[in-house]
C-alpha cells in the first residue's frame, strides 16, 4: 500500500479492466492498492480510440500511463536533500538564531558529524520555500532604509590629514597589520557607541565600548591600549567623521607620531575603500540592530561579541575562523 505502481502492475491493470472487465474496487483489491490509486490510474492512461465503425470509445492504455508517469516524474525536480534529516534543520535554524550565518552554521554542522550536506544556495533556498522555519527578523543583518544624517560639527585636524592616496597599494590583503577604524553608533538621543578596528588581512576584530562619539573619546581610549596595539598595527584607515579628527590633546608621544604619520582617511562618501570594517559591522549588527542603545552595553559584553566573530567559520577563509587563519599564518605575521 502506498507505494507507486510499476509497469508491470500498469499492464495488470490493462489486461484486467480492458479483458476481464473487473470494477475499479476488484483491481484495487488483488493489487493491493488503494481505490483512489487505481482510478487515478486509469484516469491517466485512458485515450480515445475509433473502431471500425468510426465510433469514439475509451480504453485504457499501460503504455500512455507509464509515459505519463515518466514525463512527470522527471518534471518535479530534485528530491529535498533535507526530508529526512530534521535534526540537520533544527541545528540550522538554532544557530542562526544564535546570530551565525547560514554559512558559518552549514560549516558547524559539518563539525558536528551531521551526514546531510548541502551547499549556501540551497540553504536559501529552503529558507525562502520555509522549509527552516525562521522569520526575516530571525536573520543575521536585515537591510534597513537610511536615515538621513544630522549635520556634523567642524572637523579639526591638528597634526594635518594625510589621504588614503599617500597609503600605498594594499588591494592584495598580503601582509598583516593593516586595520580599518570606523565607529558603530546605537540611538540618536543616547550616546553610547562602538569603536570597531578590522585588520584587513585576517579580518580580525576589536571592539572599544566609547562613552560618546566624540574625538577625545576615541584617542583616549586608543591611547589606554596603546601598548598592548602598537605591535600589531602598521596603519589604521578611517572615514571622515567628526569623531577621528584630532582637535583634542594626546597624552601618548608614540600615539601622536603614529597619528601624523600611519592614519590614513578616506575619501568623502566612499564607505567601499574601507569595505573590510562596512562588511564587519554587520556582524556587530546581528547583536545590536540599529536603532539599539548601546549607552548600557557593557565591555565583557563586546569582549564576547569579538570572541564570536573571530571564531566564527568564514567562507573566505575555506571555512576557518579568523584566529585560525592568524594562528596558521602566525610566523609569517610576524616577520612583516
Amino acid at each position: 500500500m502506498g507505494k507507486h505502481l510499476t509497469e508491470k502492475e500498469r499492464y495488470l491493470i490493462e489486461f484486467m479492466y480492458n479483458k476481464e472487465k473487473r470494477t475499479q474496487r476488484e483491481i484495487a483489491k488483488i493489487l493491493n492498492k488503494h481505490y483512489n490509486t487505481i482510478y487515478n490510474e486509469i484516469k491517466r492512461g485512458t485515450v480515445r480510440l475509433l473502431d471500425r465503425n468510426l465510433k469514439e470509445y475509451d480504453i485504457y492504455c499501460a503504455d500512455v500511463g507509464q509515459r505519463k508517469y515518466i514525463e512527470a516524474n522527471a518534471r518535479k525536480g530534485s528530491n529535498n536533500k533535507v526530508a529526512c534529516d530534521s535534526e540537520y534543520l533544527l541545528f540550522i535554524r538554532d544557530k542562526v538564531k544564535q546570530h551565525y550565518s547560514f554559512y558559518s552554521a552549514n560549516e558547524l554542522a559539518k563539525q558536528e558529524g551531521f551526514n546531510t550536506r548541502v551547499c549556501l544556495t540551497t540553504l536559501y533556498n529552503y529558507f525562502n520555500k520555509h522549509f527552516i522555519k525562521l522569520k526575516k527578523s530571525d536573520m543575521p543583518y536585515n537591510k534597513i532604509k537610511k536615515v538621513k544624517q544630522e549635520k556634523e560639527t567642524k572637523r579639526v585636524y591638528q597634526y594635518g590629514k594625510r589621504s588614503i592616496d599617500e597609503r600605498g597599494n594594499l588591494q592584495q590583503r598580503d601582509i598583516y597589520g593593516h586595520w580599518e577604524m570606523d565607529t558603530v553608533q546605537g540611538q540618536k538621543k543616547k550616546k553610547g557607541c562602538i569603536l570597531v578596528l578590522s585588520e584587513r588581512k585576517t579580518r580580525q576584530e576589536l571592539l572599544f565600548k566609547l562613552d560618546n562619539k566624540q574625538c577625545a573619546s576615541v584617542w583616549n581610549t586608543l591611547q589606554d591600549n596603546w601598548d598592548k596595539l602598537k605591535h600589531h598595527i602598521k596603519t589604521i584607515t578611517c572615514d571622515n567623521g567628526v569623531e577621528f579628527s584630532t582637535n583634542c590633546e594626546f597624552s601618548n608621544n608614540e600615539l601622536i607620531e603614529f597619528v601624523r604619520t600611519n592614519l590614513y582617511y578616506c575619501h568623502p562618501y566612499r564607505s567601499g575603500e574601507r569595505g573590510t570594517n562596512e562588511n564587519q559591522n554587520k556582524l556587530i549588527r546581528r547583536f545590536y540592530p540599529k536603532g539599539f542603545d548601546l549607552s548600557e552595553v557593557t565591555q565583557e559584553e563586546l569582549n564576547k561579541i569579538q570572541d564570536f566573530i573571530n571564531n566564527m567559520p568564514r567562507k573566505i577563509f575555506n571555512g576557518l575562523s579568523s584566529n585560525q587563519f592568524l594562528e596558521q599564518n602566525e610566523m609569517e605575521y610576524l616577520q612583516t
